[in-house]
């Protein structure tokens, strides 16, 4: 691609020694990564600085540098691009470059605290029922229909790959895309250039705020989201920061927004659901009258994902046939509200709740469907926000019969450390708790504790398959442990 072409919708402030039949053949943000014929974009980052390293991608062949500070020297052979913010660019260049891939599926973003892994896999179901080829960036894994692709470790990779990866689902013949669009992933612009059709709005709370340091930052970024899509806005009408969303959007946007939740306020409403092991039934009051929907995944917090889901299946025009059987036919998620059978004389379920609203949601859920005592083990991350350690322990102290606290990620802190500041807010609520340093030896001794017919909940996890301790990452397998402690118990 000419140079020219590629740089067409930065809006550029300088240019220094313009050749523009330059040919560009590679986009670049590392310098490793650094051909001939590449344009460097040089980013601003958290840790280093991708000015510093500019020369290095000249030397390997770099013919035109995006930057944004000014530089101390310029290669008279190379094209220097000047712009007011290099990361924001990356994402209109990576676009330009494979020929805004996106423009071509119709594009679902989901963004909120808890639900977006769930939700997006309920989009693909239900799409792939209706017969068409489906692609999803998320979470546990990035997939063309069945073919899984790195996702590099992200919920939302950098805009340079995720421009590539919708360029192969494109390749792929995908009709849709559904996408767990992040806060870090909004705040650092990694999905700019895609083109929104729908953007659904789950949920907001307690998370991630050592990063966004306040609430409203954290709103914020979320909001981000909805302001250029072309279709419709999904928004939880029950969430307090769902109905400012709603607020701001009818003023700022002239895009239709649709409501759902139990409050009869809202477009869509749920209503009368029962709950057991198997799935939930409710009806779905619509618009246009009332469905009577059993969803195979238990759980209220599954009937809010599962109404989003059909809202944006409903606007695409998926027959009310085709979106129930595909309800009632989910597969599980891994790690999301899942039962495992584990031949055990109690229940075993696993999910990935990691924030105060997930878990107390996920404990009042599993209250609902089993009868027997719950015995909780759960930790909280290290290196991240420290405030909600306390605040979850309460929450578990007050919806778990009996509580294991141990170890979640500590990265670089002392795992003890944080322990003790869960388990602080454990006892404010009931004594009956523990704790235990290891994951493992927290999860053989919770399930030591249950007897026959209490359910072992271990939150946290969820798909992660690595325990990040200060010196290194351990491979660590939720299901296999629960399995090996069962094994014992035998």
């Amino acid at each position: 691609m000419k140079l020219e072409e590629l740089i067409q919708d930065l809006k550029v402030l300088e240019i220094k020694n313009n050749i523009s039949e330059k040919k560009i053949s590679k986009v670049v943000y590392n310098s490793k990564e650094t051909e001939k014929e590449s344009i460097f974009v040089a980013i601003v980052g958290y840790i280093t600085d991708g000015h510093k390293y500019i020369g290095n991608a000249i030397d390997q062949g770099a013919c035109a540098v995006v930057y944004q500070n000014d530089l101390a020297e310029y290669d008279k052979n190379v094209t220097y691009i000047k712009v007011s913010d290099s990361r924001f660019a990356l994402g209109l260049l990576a676009n330009r470059f494979y020929h805004k891939p996106s423009e071509s599926m119709v594009v679902t973003g989901v963004t909120g605290t808890n639900g977006k892994t769930s939700l997006t896999y309920m989009l693909k179901h239900i799409f792939e029922m209706n017969g068409e080829k489906c692609g999803l960036i998320g979470t546990i894994q990035n997939l063309v229909e069945d073919e899984v692709i790195d996702n590099r470790g992200r919920t939302t990779p950098e805009s340079l790959e995720i421009q590539e990866i919708i360029k192969e689902m494109k390749d792929a013949d995908c009709s849709h895309l559904f996408m767990e669009v992040s806060s870090h992933g909004l705040a650092l612009d990694r999905v700019n250039g895609v083109a929104f059709d729908y953007g659904i709005f789950t949920n907001l709370t307690q998370d991630h705020l050592d990063y966004h340091k306040t609430f409203q930052n954290y709103f914020d970024a979320k909001a981000k989201l909805f302001y250029h899509v072309k279709k419709a806005n999904i928004i939880n009408g029950d969430d307090q920061w769902g109905q400012m969303l709603c607020e701001i959007l009818e003023e700022k946007t002239d895009t239709p927004i649709i409501t759902y939740g139990k409050n009869s306020t809202n477009d869509y409403v749920a209503s009368d659901m029962v709950f057991n092991i198997n799935g939930t039934t409710f009806t779905l009051i619509t618009p246009v009258g009332e469905e009577e929907i059993f969803l195979s995944i238990p759980g209220e917090v599954m009937v809010y994902n599962a109404m989003a889901a059909m809202i944006n299946a409903i606007e695409e025009g998926v027959p009310m046939a085709i979106i129930k059987k595909a309800m009632a036919s989910m597969p599980g998620v891994e790690g999301r509200m899942e039962h495992l059978d584990a031949d055990a004389l109690f229940d075993v379920v696993i999910d990935y709740a990691h924030s105060p609203d997930s878990l107390e949601k996920l404990l009042k859920s599993i209250r609902e469907i089993f009868k027997g005592r719950i015995v909780l083990v759960f930790g909280c991350n290290g290196d991240r926000d420290k405030e909600k350690r306390p605040i979850m322990g309460r929450i578990a102290g007050e919806f778990a019969d009996i509580v294991v606290v141990t170890s979640d990620n500590p990265a670089s802190e002392n795992p003890m450390d944080i322990i003790n500041a869960v388990a602080a807010g454990v006892r404010e609520k009931t004594d009956q708790y523990y704790t235990v340093e290891t994951r493992k030896e927290g999860v053989c001794f919770g399930a030591s504790l249950c007897k026959s017919g209490d359910v072992l909940v271990l939150a946290g996890k969820g798909h992660e398959k690595q325990e990040i301790m200060k010196d290194e990452t351990l491979y660590y397998n939720e299901w296999d442990t629960v399995r090996e402690a069962i094994a014992r118990l035998k």
